[in-house]
């Protein structure tokens, strides 16, 4: 190594110690103000006053910065410099603080954003191919003629495969300023050569709420992927379209919903509490329930008054988990799965010069019980790896060892009108258990644990185009499920396990391996031939939902002793 090198790796803990200080800054600036000036920061003699150590280590912070700017032997690049150490920095104080760079900070936006400027199409990448999902109705794509199963395989005449390729590059490649152009290269299953396409980036509308459908004669279902800038809009319109359908309840599906805007959740559970009932507060430093930093209550009677039951796992989190709060709290529905994520922090965004921003988390929130649903975080634990921890102590799987958990981890709360227990400090705790279902045999856990049913989606609309396309311009995806769940496709999809992992059924095979199997090839299936219709996504999770046990659980609940109680009140 190099002695500059060896100099400019030895500046980084210095810096990173420097920046340390700023946490106690923003502290300091939202949360008591302390008043300072540069000529009292000169005496050599003064009074001590609230914040000095604070203002000593951001006057610290600029020195060491300055002095590796102007005196350093080589020129450093202290914009780069500052975007690897600030990450560093955040990484010590919680989970869920976080440095974005300024060249992120739009993708980052855009994740919760109504909208954005783009080509209107949902991808994942598949063999270093960009496969397209989906294509948003109404989007710039579908507009000059992009299906479903499409592959970008060229932009702008330029190779656009490889492993080169992530997510991140994708999309700041596909997405660009309004009325800009781009050029596509399309490969299309059952034709040979490349298909061009021009699109004219355009507003492309970002929907939050994935799918509603009715899932009986009488009971709606909403699918909310996160809470984003208008998802309480596509909430209520979901909830109103299905009550003309015939719906007098309703499922409420927040499973691996990570959250998003705390305001929106609110909004969402104005439609469906009484007036005046409690949503959420939240705390910052040195406040307490008597002094919240602030409380959020509905505003209104409820213009959803019908039973409700919410459907949670353990990837729902921070938004997700102030709805399942709010709804079990006031005594409004049942919530049914497993325990959620537990993450009860707030952020605040806040500006950093050059373009960057700050994600500070600025207080705690709590449900309406009083319960806060932060999990312990803290030094030398693996916060992201507590979930499969659960599973490994047995409360993924057993509904004691959960009760068990929730009642060692946390102390125990009441309803608000009922005086139901409650449990906090780790994730909302379901009324009614739904354990995973872990009796595979090997060959299904191997099966469902590799990407093989994934490939095969796409390789079987590929070698069956034309009855692929008749299934498309039928637009039935209820006789497509029928047609697909068939053991011709499962053989099919043997074999090419077999050719691929020399993957292998036992000879006494349960029929319930193939059942699990085909329950996720055919809905990945339907997804790439049907996409989306007038309510969203409703093919792909009508599918996927037909053998779901906590979906099955959820409609038992409305007639489950936790909901008589509810509807009794």
């Amino acid at each position: 190594m190099k002695m500059n090198d060896k100099l400019k790796l030895a500046l980084i803990p210095v810096v990173l110690g420097v920046f340390t200080a700023i946490a106690f800054i923003f502290g300091a600036k939202f949360g008591i103000r302390y008043a300072y000036n540069a000529e009292s920061l000169s005496k050599p003699q003064h009074k001590s006053f609230d914040g000095e150590s604070d203002v000593i280590a951001a006057r610290k912070m600029s020195d060491v910065l300055h002095y590796v700017s102007k005196m350093y032997v080589d020129t450093v690049d202290m914009n780069s410099l500052v975007d690897r150490v600030m990450p560093q920095l955040t990484e010590t104080l919680d989970p869920h603080t976080a440095y974005i760079k300024a060249e992120d900070l739009q993708i980052t936006n855009d994740e919760l954003a109504s909208s954005f400027f783009g080509i209107g199409v949902q991808f994942n990448l598949h063999n270093d191919t960009v496969n397209v999902v989906q294509v948003i109705s109404g989007g710039p794509s579908e507009k000059v003629g992009l299906r479903a199963g499409d592959k970008i395989i060229a932009v702008d005449d330029s190779v656009f495969v490889g492993p080169k390729l992530t997510n991140e590059t994708v999309v700041r490649k596909l997405r660009g300023p309004k009325n800009t152009h781009v050029k596509l290269g399309i490969k299309r299953a059952g034709v040979n050569e490349t298909i061009d396409y021009e699109v004219i980036r355009g507003e492309v509308a970002q929907e939050t709420v994935d799918a509603f459908y009715m899932a009986d004669d009488i009971t709606g279902y909403v699918k909310v992927d996160r809470f984003g800038e208008k998802t309480h809009a596509e909430f209520y319109e979901a909830l109103l379209q299905l009550q003309t359908e015939g719906a007098r309840r309703f499922i409420v599906d927040l499973r691996n919903n990570g959250g998003g805007f705390l305001p929106v959740a609110g909004e969402m559970l104005d439609y469906l509490l009484d007036e005046g009932d409690t949503i959420v507060y939240t705390c910052g430093r040195g406040e307490t329930r008597e002094n919240p930093m602030e409380v959020l209550m509905s505003r209104r009677d409820p213009i959803i008054s019908a039973p409700i039951v919410v459907l949670i796992n353990e990837n729902s989190a921070s938004a997700s988990e102030i709805f399942a709060g709010a709804i079990q709290d006031n005594d409004r529905g049942v919530i049914v799965g497993c325990r959620s994520f537990g993450k009860g922090l707030v952020q605040q965004q806040i500006p950093i010069s050059g373009g960057a921003a700050l994600r500070l988390t600025v207080a705690r929130y709590y449900t309406p019980s009083g319960r806060c649903v932060q999990k312990y975080y803290g030094k030398d634990y693996d916060y992201r790896a507590e979930t499969a921890s659960r599973y490994e102590h047995g409360e993924m799987t057993n509904v004691d060892s959960m009760k068990k958990a929730a009642e060692n981890d946390s102390l125990k709360f009441k309803t608000c009108k009922l005086g139901r227990t409650v449990y906090a400090g780790g994730g909302i705790v379901p009324d009614i258990f739904v354990p995973l279902d872990t009796n595979m045999t090997p060959f299904a856990k191997k099966i469902l644990l590799s990407d093989l049913i994934y490939d095969f989606s796409y390789i079987y609309v590929d070698k069956h185009p034309s009855e692929v396309e008749a299934y498309k311009k039928s637009g039935d995806f209820v006789t497509t499920y029928k047609n697909l769940t068939h053991s011709s496709v499962y053989n099919e999809f043997l074999a090419y396990a077999k050719k691929e992992k020399n993957f292998v059924p036992s000879a006494d095979e349960p029929q319930m391996t193939q059942q699990r199997i085909m329950r996720l090839l055919v809905s990945y299936l339907i997804r790439s031939i049907h996409g989306s219709d007038d309510h969203k996504q409703r093919p792909f999770y009508w599918s996927y939902n037909l053998e779901d046990k906590a979906y099955q659980e959820a409609l038992k609940a409305f007639v489950s002793p936790e909901m008589k109680m509810i509807l009794e009140r």
